[in-house]
């Protein structure tokens, strides 16, 4: 029920407001301008930075599971019990 009364209001709002649907000025202008080429680096950089941490993040989760097995198997009375 609140997802219709928010997906309605929002519809209400364009219909209401058709410029708030407009793309922003960027966007909207010229595709060669200063302002243009300065957004397009600054998602790259976003997208890089993310990219970054969440492969920091991947590569963490993956030595320490590698620690974990590598433990869990030096243990005497724990190699039966181990999937690998």
């Amino acid at each position: 029920m609140r997802k219709k009364a928010l997906f309605s209001s929002i519809i209400v709002a364009i219909i209401i407001f058709p410029e708030i649907a407009f793309a922003c000025a960027t966007c909207y202008g010229n595709s060669d301008a200063a302002a243009v080429e300065g957004m397009n680096k600054a998602i790259f950089t976003m997208l890089g930075i993310t990219g970054g941490v969440l492969s920091g993040v991947g590569s963490s989760i993956y030595v320490l599971n590698r620690r974990a097995k590598k433990h869990a198997n030096s243990l005497p009375n724990q190699k039966d019990t181990i999937r690998r």
